[in-house]
C-alpha cells in the first residue's frame, strides 16, 4: 500500500516540478518576486530585454528589474527546493525495504538522516550522534521517514544552516526579520529582539494568514468576475441566435411583400408602357400622313418645274397654291410633337404605395417632431480632427431614433444623447468630399447629407501629390462648381481649364495680353482680370465670350493694374483687386458697378478671398499684410508684418480661405504658403524657394477644391503643384 501512495505522491509532485515555459522539469528554479517560478537557464534568460535591466513574467506580465547579476541575482524557490527534497525522498521510500547504509555501504539501513538525505545503519547513527559537526541533526527510523514521505503535508522540512557558522537557524531576529543561529546573539544581533524560531512562528504565522485574508476575498471576487463574464458571453451568444433568427424572419416576410409588390407594380408598368406606346403610335401614324401629303405636294412642284412647258406650270399654279394652302392651314407645329407624358410615373406613386404596404420596415417621420441645429461649421473639418455639433429636440420624445452615418468614404461617428440634445461627433480619417447623413426616425433633418470637406491638417503638408509641369508663367487659380480647375496662364494669354483628375479638358483665348486673376461664380461663368489692358472680362464655363468691362484710371469701372479676383457666393458679387489705385471694385455678376472698398492702409491689394459667412480677406502687397473687411465694409482686423519669421509676410500675392475656417497666404518673394487662423494667429507655413516639389519660385495664385486639394500657381517654376 505504501507503494501504491507513494507513486501517486510521485505523479502530483511531478506537476508541481514542471515550468511552465520549457514544459521540463524545473533547473535551477528562480522567484520572481510575482510569486512565479521558472528555470534559470534558458527560460528566464531568454526574457530579458536588450538593456538587460528587466524582464516580463510570462504569466502575469509584470515588469521585473535586474541587478547587474541578472537572472542569477534572482530569489531560488525554496519552496520548489523543498519539493525536489520530498522528491528524491520518495523515489528513497519507495526502494527503503531493500536500501543499503549510505555511509559505510554494508549494512542494512535503520535509519535516515534528514539533514544528510541519507540513509544509516546503527553504527553509522551512533557516529552521527557522536560528531559534533552532524549531532544536531535529525534523525528518524525508517519506518517513521517511510510513512511520513508519503505526504507532501506531513514530510518535515529540513533546518537550515547558518553561512557563517555552521549551527541551525533556529532563531528569529525581528530586529533585522532573518533567521540567525545562537552564535550570532552574541556579537551580530547582541542587542536585537530575537527568539525562538518556534516561539515566535505562531505569532507571525497568524499575522501572515491575517494579511491574507483581504487577497483571498479579493481572488474569491475576482473569480467570481470570472464566471459572470463567461455566463455574459454565453447570454449574449444566445441573444445573438435568438435575434438572428428574428432577423431572418422579419426580413423573410419583407422579402415575401416586396416580392409581390414587385409583381404588382412590374404588371401595372407594363400596361402604362404598352398604353403610352399605343398612344405613341396613333400620334405617329397622323404625323406620317402630314409628311407623304408635304412631300407629295412639293415632288409634284418640282418635277412641274423640270418636266413642263410654262403654259402648263401656269394652268396648275392657282389648284397647286390652293392644295398648298390647304396643306399649311392643316399644318400645326404642335401636333407633330409627341403629346404623350413620357415620364412614368408610376414609378414615384409605386414607391409611396410601396412604403404604406411595408411601413412594417420602412420607417416613416413622425412630422410632429421639431428639432434645431447647433454647431459652428457642419461641413468644414480637418483629417483626424473631431467636430461637433448638436441636434436639439423641442420636446421629448420616447421612440426617436437619430442616426448619423457617413457613405462613401471611411469616418468615426458618434451620438451621445443627453435627454432631449443629442451631441453628434465626426471624425475624417482620410482627406476628400464626405456625405454626412443625419436623421430622425429614418428622414433625413434640414440640410441632410451634408457635404463634409476634410482638408488635411496644415502643420501635415509637405510635398505635393500632384506636379503639373510646362505651363507658361500661370498666375491665378479658381475652381469651378463642377470641380475643374481654371487656370489664368500670363505667359500664353490663354485660360486652361483641367478636371478634377487634374487632366486639361480646354484652353481658350482671354482675349488679352497679360491674364492674371480668374474667378468663378456660382453659374461657372469665368471672370478674368487683364492686368496691361485694365480690363475685367467674362466668359461662359465653355470659354465662350459674354462682356468685358474698363479702361485705365480711377474712376468707375476703370482700372490700374487689376490682378486678383474673388467672388462671394453669399452676395453674388465679384471683387477685383485694383492694385494702383489701392482700392478693391465690386461689380455684379454682368459686370455692373455695384460698390469699392477702399481704405488709407490699402497698400497694393493684389487679391480677396472670402470665408463662409461673407468676410473678406485682402492681401496688401506692399504693407506684407491681411485686412479682414466685414459684409458692411468695417475693418475688424489686421494681421501680419514684414519679415521671413512666423507669422510675418513678405509681398502677398494671394490668398484662400478654407471651409476649415483656414487662411492660407501666398507670399510671393517668402517662396512659401503662411497658414494662419481667421482670426490671425499664426498655425504654420511651409515651403522656400527652389525646383523641387514643395518649394517654390514667385508663387501668385492659391485655390482649394471640393475636396480639400490646395492648388498653388507656382509661376516662377512654370507649373501648378498640388497638396
Amino acid at each position: 500500500m505504501a507503494k501504491q501512495v507513494t507513486k501517486d505522491a510521485i505523479k502530483k509532485l511531478d506537476t508541481k516540478l514542471e515550468c511552465l515555459i520549457c514544459l521540463d522539469t524545473f533547473k535551477q528554479p528562480k522567484l520572481l518576486p510575482c510569486y512565479h517560478v521558472f528555470c534559470k537557464s534558458p527560460c528566464l534568460e531568454k526574457l530579458v530585454t536588450k538593456d538587460g535591466r528587466s524582464l516580463t513574467c510570462p504569466t502575469c506580465r509584470h515588469i521585473v528589474p535586474l541587478s547587474e547579476k541578472g537572472v542569477a541575482g534572482l530569489q531560488s524557490d525554496f519552496h520548489v527546493d523543498h519539493l525536489f527534497e520530498i522528491r528524491d525522498a520518495f523515489d528513497k521510500a519507495a526502494e527503503s525495504s531493500k536500501t543499503q547504509c549510505g555511509n559505510c555501504e554494508e549494512r542494512k539501513a535503520t535509519g535516515y538522516c534528514r539533514d544528510c538525505r541519507d540513509f544509516l545503519c546503527n553504527n553509522c547513527q551512533a557516529a552521527h550522534q557522536a560528531l559534533k559537526l552532524t549531532r544536531s541533526h535529525q534523525i528518524v527510523s525508517r519506518q517513521e521517514f517511510q510513512e511520513q514521505a508519503t505526504n507532501i503535508s506531513t514530510a518535515k522540512k529540513t533546518i537550515p544552516t547558518c553561512g557563517k557558522h555552521g549551527n541551525q537557524l533556529k532563531i528569529y531576529c525581528d530586529t533585522c526579520k532573518e533567521l540567525i543561529c545562537t552564535d550570532c546573539t552574541i556579537r551580530l544581533h547582541k542587542d536585537h529582539n530575537y527568539d525562538l524560531v518556534a516561539d515566535v512562528f505562531p505569532r507571525h504565522k497568524e499575522d501572515f494568514v491575517s494579511s491574507l485574508k483581504p487577497v483571498k476575498e479579493k481572488l474569491d471576487k475576482v473569480q467570481q468576475a470570472l464566471k459572470d463574464f463567461d455566463t455574459l458571453a454565453k447570454y449574449i451568444h444566445n441573444q445573438r441566435a435568438t435575434l438572428e433568427a428574428e432577423i431572418h424572419k422579419e426580413i423573410d416576410e419583407q422579402h415575401l411583400l416586396l416580392d409581390q409588390r414587385r409583381t404588382e407594380l412590374v404588371g401595372e408598368l407594363e400596361m402604362m408602357t404598352q398604353q403610352k406606346l399605343k398612344d405613341l403610335a396613333t400620334q405617329k401614324d397622323q404625323v406620317e400622313i402630314t409628311q407623304v401629303k408635304l412631300a407629295s405636294c412639293l415632288e409634284y412642284a418640282e418635277v412641274a418645274f423640270e418636266t413642263g412647258t410654262e403654259c402648263e406650270v401656269l394652268e396648275m399654279k392657282a389648284p397647286a397654291l390652293k392644295r398648298i394652302e390647304q396643306i399649311l392651314t392643316e399644318f400645326d407645329q404642335d401636333t407633330i410633337q409627341p403629346e404623350i407624358d413620357t415620364k412614368m410615373k408610376l414609378i414615384t406613386n409605386g414607391k409611396e404605395q410601396l412604403k404604406k404596404s411595408c411601413k412594417s420596415y420602412l420607417r416613416i417621420r413622425d412630422d410632429k417632431i421639431r428639432y434645431s441645429l447647433k454647431g459652428e461649421n457642419l461641413a468644414g473639418v480637418e483629417v483626424n480632427m473631431a467636430m461637433e455639433f448638436e441636434l436639439q429636440l423641442k420636446k421629448e420624445y420616447q421612440n426617436v431614433e437619430v442616426v448619423a452615418a457617413v457613405t462613401q468614404t471611411p469616418i468615426k461617428c458618434e451620438i451621445i444623447r443627453r435627454d432631449n440634445k443629442y451631441e453628434i461627433t465626426y471624425t475624417p480619417t482620410n482627406r476628400g468630399k464626405h456625405k454626412l447623413d443625419l436623421t430622425i426616425n429614418g428622414e433625413h433633418v434640414k440640410g441632410s447629407p451634408f457635404t463634409v470637406v476634410a482638408m488635411s491638417q496644415p502643420h501635415t503638408l509637405g510635398a505635393p501629390s500632384r506636379v503639373i509641369s510646362n505651363l507658361k508663367r500661370p498666375s491665378g487659380v479658381a475652381i469651378s462648381n463642377s470641380c475643374h480647375v481654371i487656370v489664368a496662364e500670363r505667359g500664353s494669354g490663354q485660360i486652361l481649364i483641367y478636371n478634377g483628375l487634374y487632366e486639361q479638358i480646354q484652353a481658350f483665348d482671354s482675349r488679352g495680353k497679360a491674364p492674371v486673376g480668374v474667378a468663378v461664380d456660382k453659374d461657372d461663368n469665368i471672370y478674368i482680370s487683364d492686368r496691361d489692358n485694365n480690363k475685367i472680362r467674362k466668359f461662359t464655363a465653355n470659354g465662350d465670350f459674354l462682356k468685358e468691362v474698363g479702361t485705365k484710371g480711377d474712376q468707375r469701372l476703370q482700372f490700374n493694374k487689376p490682378s486678383g479676383i474673388g467672388y462671394d457666393k453669399t452676395n453674388d458679387k465679384i471683387y477685383v483687386g485694383d492694385q494702383y489705385n489701392n482700392r478693391i471694385q465690386v461689380l455684379n455678376p454682368d459686370l455692373t458697378f455695384h460698390s469699392t472698398i477702399s481704405d488709407n492702409e490699402f497698400k497694393n491689394p493684389l487679391d480677396v478671398s472670402f470665408d463662409r459667412t461673407g468676410n473678406a480677406y485682402v492681401v496688401n502687397w506692399a504693407s506684407h499684410t491681411v485686412k479682414v473687411f466685414q459684409k458692411n465694409g468695417k475693418l475688424p482686423r489686421t494681421f501680419g508684418t514684414y519679415g521671413s519669421g512666423p507669422g510675418q509676410l513678405s509681398n502677398p500675392a494671394a490668398i484662400a480661405v478654407s471651409n476649415t475656417d483656414t487662411v492660407y497666404v501666398v507670399e510671393m518673394y517668402g517662396h512659401r504658403i503662411s497658414v494662419f487662423k481667421t482670426n490671425g494667429e499664426f498655425i504654420c507655413s511651409f515651403g522656400n524657394k527652389g525646383k523641387k516639389g514643395g518649394q517654390f519660385n514667385d508663387p501668385t495664385g492659391i485655390a482649394i477644391d471640393d475636396y480639400g486639394n490646395i492648388v498653388v500657381a507656382d509661376r516662377g517654376n512654370e507649373r501648378l503643384q498640388v497638396f
